[in-house]
């Protein structure tokens, strides 16, 4: 064998090194951070099939929905498992749809938020959480056109379209010192998979912000200025509002809503869309 093939082979192993090590840091930050945790903290059955929904497009012919699970006695119950080991959009979609029945409309949204995180081409799930919104007096989510592209498929599916980019970018570039007849095509190559890697990239900034969003659980939240309880109130959140937690302090966290205000509000009286644990 030549040094300039052990050379080349060399620094194949280096390039496809790294890309598997990129890959698994990209699969666990972006389809580990949204799906892991809400394996962990969802209650959701196994094998959950997905129901009718609630506002569903062709009113003339809504189809018969089946049995619905039986929703939590308390407005907090939706973000605690003890035995739930398995997760679904389709899972957390009926549970979402239990509550919304049952005039929950903050754990209902927190979980049709949930749902829609793993399944965002879902039209039910986008129907049912728009229409829970409006029927809670909220203003439906209006995402831009970059976000509705970006996150038109799952973390999931996404992490493993990176994955594949790294690969078909290492490779091409190592090929294309080893064969330099065919340089044009494995430059296309790379170009494709660096292209890829891109599409990873925006969802992966689509999503940035939904990691730090809550739900107000409660029917309301008093919003302090201080984090302390006897602070007077300088405003109320209604349940189901949409909101960014960027801080927490001694059981209180720093919200911001969409229309700029910030206070602290109790952390018992919202959920993340994404658990921490």
């Amino acid at each position: 064998m030549t040094p300039r093939v052990q050379i080349v082979g060399r620094e194949f192993r280096l390039v496809l090194g790294r890309a598997v090590i990129w890959a698994l840091i990209l699969a666990a930050t972006i389809g580990g951070r949204a799906g892991s945790s809400l394996a962990a903290q969802t209650a959701a059955p196994a094998q959950a099939t997905q129901s009718a929904p609630l506002a569903p497009p062709t009113p003339p012919t809504p189809p018969t929905p089946p049995t619905q699970p039986t929703p939590p006695t308390s407005s907090t119950s939706s973000t605690s498992s003890t035995s739930s080991t398995s997760y679904s959009a389709a899972a957390l979609y009926n549970l979402g749809n239990a509550f919304a029945r049952a005039g929950k409309p903050g754990p209902a949204v927190l979980n049709y938020e949930r749902a829609l995180l793993l399944d965002p081409g879902d039209p039910d799930i986008q129907a049912n959480l728009r229409h829970v919104r409006e029927a809670a007096g909220l203003a439906p989510a209006s995402p831009s056109r970059f976000d509705r592209i970006a996150t038109i498929a799952g973390p999931r599916i996404c992490a493993w379209v990176g994955l594949l980019g790294l690969l078909v970018t290492g490779l091409s570039l190592v090929a294309r010192q080893r064969y330099s007849g065919h340089r044009r095509k494995l430059s296309g190559a790379a170009l494709v998979g660096i292209l890829l890697m891109g599409t990873t990239l925006c969802n992966a900034i689509a999503l940035w912000p939904t990691l730090h969003a809550a739900v107000v659980i409660a029917p309301s939240a008093a919003v302090r200025v201080a984090p302390v309880p006897n602070e007077e109130p300088s405003f109320v959140l209604p349940e189901a509002e949409l909101v960014t937690v960027t801080a927490e302090h001694e059981g209180f966290v720093l919200i911001h809503t969409k229309s700029g205000r910030a206070g602290w509000a109790p952390e018992a009286n919202l959920a993340l869309v994404v658990p921490k644990h």
